[in-house]
């Protein structure tokens, strides 16, 4: 019988499918709901657990913990220790995201095309098709002035806009919002649009078996064919294709576990390492009412590659980044609610490398560059410059070296000599690309325009790791589109 399952209660009772489908995110439940809406039967593997909406906390720690990969805590290695976000339940990251959507830039497009011939994995018309349908079904919309746009969304829009910079207010997937501002925490009302909301139900009601806390350890592959998968107490043979889309650090690693060999598996690991600039101003300002991110000012990207967006960090969260101890700090923390945080990522340059580790299960090494640091610095100035400029009477910098807090524009100009050392910034990786590069040559990517590994046949992967750049923009939306061409692809 379809449904969704925990494995841990009911143990993986489905033995054989025609695909079975590792991970529940954006690319598993993207290729789920269209391989069973295509008529395959389809299992679906999810490490992390079943998240039932009338048990979903307020309390970061407790959320993080159960809902996100190692509690929150995992890390990428390199001059500094680069926090990592993932989510680990199912649903994946679209579970605790902000649920925000782009498409595929074109300029994106079209280096795709020329660097690596992917002309076939971002057909025009099929990707406009599916992102129509995507769109549709997850409900995709601006969000609205009043209940999901809070104060410090309205401040970064009209600051935006006095300093010339172009913004929007973020196209998100949901349906209903109540401006519960929880999103972090799964939200409490399934008004977004994650695919544990979405897709999968949407999968199960048309066959699909979906099975929470069901760890694959490898895949099957028998004369260079892919035949099934191996996990914690099960094994599954797959018919037709096993589609590997654990995310860009834990789909590299489980082909590696399986045996695929290659020189550029786990190589070219990307992200948006990101950081925030918190200001206190006169009036409350309310950040934990509204969407969890409700604008973005945008018109940085061509110039430095960075987007700004307004963000709902938890109380506790921002909490700790405020300056002083005893005194100081108490006086900070009793004008919390005054607080608006606005965050910058970078569409970095630099790339590092993922591979399996036998303390942590996965390992990372990445190193932001100083060219990147040296836009990020340029980033802060700007932001620091908008804050002013919507009426901020104190910044937060959060940059050793700096002053803790700026009471004046005519200090913004001491970002300038900012240290270009990742271990003066507090910043954290969101947005994960590569590690399973797509490309038209054997020797320079994993997986080929199609999305199959290379020399293994039936073995596909679907998800940011076989993204070949990075996009600069949230990838949620492209993975969906991408993923649903190529399991389409496998229907025929």
């Amino acid at each position: 019988m379809s449904g969704f399952h925990d494995a841990l209660k009911a143990g993986v009772f489905v033995d054989e499918a025609d695909f079975v489908v590792v991970g529940s995110g954006a690319g598993g439940g993207a290729a789920a709901r269209a391989l069973a809406r295509g008529g395959a039967s389809v299992v679906v593997l999810e490490e992390g657990p079943l998240a039932e909406t009338a048990s979903l906390g307020v309390v970061a720690r407790e959320s993080m913990s159960r809902l996100f990969r190692h509690g929150g805590k995992m890390a990428a290695f390199g001059r500094a220790t680069l926090p990592i976000l993932q989510g680990r339940c199912v649903g994946g990251t679209t579970f605790v995201n902000s649920a925000i959507i782009w498409r595929l830039p074109d300029k994106i497009v079209a280096d795709w095309v020329k660097r690596f011939g992917l002309s076939a994995t971002v057909d025009a018309a099929a990707l406009e098709r599916v992102y129509r349908v995507i769109e549709d079904e997850m409900s995709v919309r601006a969000v609205e002035e009043g209940v999901t746009s809070g104060r410090q969304d309205l401040l970064l829009r009209d600051a935006a806009a006095q300093v010339g910079i172009a913004g929007r207010f973020m196209h998100r997937s949901e349906f209903g919002c109540r401006g519960s501002g929880r999103c972090l925490h799964g939200c409490p009302h399934e008004a977004k649009q994650s695919t544990a909301v979405n897709h999968l139900r949407r999968a199960v009601a048309d066959g699909a078996n979906v099975f929470a806390n069901a760890e694959v350890r490898r895949v099957l592959i028998e004369r260079g064919r892919a035949v099934g998968v191996q996990g914690r107490g099960f094994q599954i043979k797959a018919r037709r294709a096993v589609v590997v889309a654990a995310s860009a650090i834990q789909s590299p690693n489980l082909l590696h576990r399986s045996g695929v060999r290659h020189p550029h598996l786990g190589h070219h690991f990307m992200a948006h390492p990101g950081t925030t600039i918190m200001a206190l101003y006169p009036d409350r300002v309310g950040a934990w009412s509204g969407a969890s991110q409700g604008y973005e000012a945008i018109g940085l990207r061509d110039e430095l590659g960075i987007k700004v967006e307004s963000i709902n960090v938890p109380p506790e969260i921002a909490a700790a980044r405020m300056p002083g101890a005893g005194k100081r700090l108490s006086s900070y923390l009793d004008r919390l609610d005054h607080l608006a945080v606005w965050a910058l990522a970078i569409r970095a340059d630099s790339e590092g490398r993922v591979r399996p580790s036998l303390m942590f299960g996965d390992r990372v090494d990445y190193q932001v560059s100083s060219n990147d640091l040296g836009r990020l610095r340029k980033g802060l100035k700007r932001v620091g410059e908008m804050h002013f400029v919507a009426g901020a009477k104190e910044i937060i910098p959060g940059v050793f070296g700096l002053p803790e807090v700026m009471t004046s524009p005519d200090q913004l100009h001491l970002f300038d000599d900012a240290p270009l050392d990742p271990r003066a910034y507090s910043m954290v990786a969101t947005h994960l690309f590569g590690g399973c590069r797509a490309g038209i040559d054997p020797a320079t990517s994993v997986v080929n325009a199609h999305l199959r590994v290379h020399d293994v046949q039936s073995l596909y992967v679907m998800d940011a790791s076989v993204f070949p750049t990075n996009t600069g923009v949230n990838p949620q939306h492209s993975i969906m589109a991408l993923s649903t061409v190529a399991a389409e692809r496998l229907l025929t």
